[in-house]
């Protein structure tokens, strides 16, 4: 019993944080098998473990030449945010191979006196965004939380399952790592603007959980965010307001956008780039 307890001491926020993201991969992975059918299920199921496969050989690579103290932990956890992120149907592999390079190139190499400028997940699907607006042959790779809308019925009523573990990890993970002020300004103002621009029209409760999702699980990134409360909460309203704003312009993966934009003037700021 006391090594189990000196286990659960020794876990962080992080090893937390892979498990609730586990959670939701193992309900979208449900709910692609219930929606769409087993042929769909078990294509998601091998480009899941295909990309964590290609992903880990990834991270070997790129530890061993260029630093070694990067942890496996943290690349674990980008990559089952790419699989929660983006679609599950997405027909082209290469859109897939290249956000996963972009994802270690942010890791690796966007940085500014060792600290990384960008969270890895928003650069790479981000920069990816970018680039095929520029390539007739690909299109932007397409974001997609629907999968983690799973409902359930009970008593009549469709039960959102993701709500559960999203809430915990707003109410304790994002507690652990002194963020609560960063993702309730982000949900707050992202529900207020979704009121008025009408983005409640189509399904309130996928509205809810996707906002809820990117407060519990993205914006609140440990090394990239705001760590001063007043600057969490200024953060998570410009960013809250940038997202509306493209989505308003019809603007591809304006989530990735929205948060890529924001990440760059927050390191701005930081750095004391901006004239006075």
């Amino acid at each position: 019993m006391k090594k189990i307890n000196a286990t659960f001491k020794r876990l962080t926020a992080y090893h937390h944080f892979l498990v609730f993201l586990i959670i939701l991969t193992v309900l979208k992975i449900a709910n692609v098998f219930n929606t769409d059918g087993i042929e769909a299920g078990i294509h998601f199921t091998k480009l899941g473990v295909g990309l964590i496969i290609i992903s880990s050989i990834l991270h070997i690579a790129f530890s061993k030449f260029f630093d070694q103290n990067k942890k496996y932990l943290h690349s674990l956890i980008s990559t089952f945010l790419i699989i929660l992120m983006l679609s599950h149907a997405d027909p082209e592999p290469v859109r897939g191979i290249l956000v996963i390079v972009l994802l270690y190139v942010s890791k690796f190499f966007v940085k500014y006196k060792g600290r990384n400028i960008f969270n890895p997940v928003i650069f790479a699907i981000g920069v990816t965004t970018i680039v095929t607006q520029f390539i007739p042959f690909m299109d932007a790779p397409p974001l997609d939380f629907s999968g983690i809308d799973i409902r359930f019925p009970i008593f009549g009523m469709e039960i959102p399952l993701s709500i559960l573990p999203i809430i915990l990890a707003l109410i304790f993970n994002v507690n652990r790592i002194k963020k609560h002020a960063l993702a309730l300004s982000f949900i707050t103002t992202s529900l207020l603007l979704g009121f008025f621009i009408k983005a409640y029209m189509g399904n309130s409760i996928s509205y809810v959980i996707i906002i809820l999702f990117i407060g519990a699980a993205v914006i609140v990134e440990p090394k990239t965010s705001p760590t001063k409360r007043n600057q969490q909460l200024i953060f998570g309203i410009v960013i809250a307001v940038l997202i509306t704003g493209f989505t308003m312009l019809g603007i591809p993966n304006s989530i990735a956008i929205g948060l890529l934009i924001g990440s760059i003037g927050y390191f701005t700021f930081q750095n004391k780039l901006i004239s006075r």
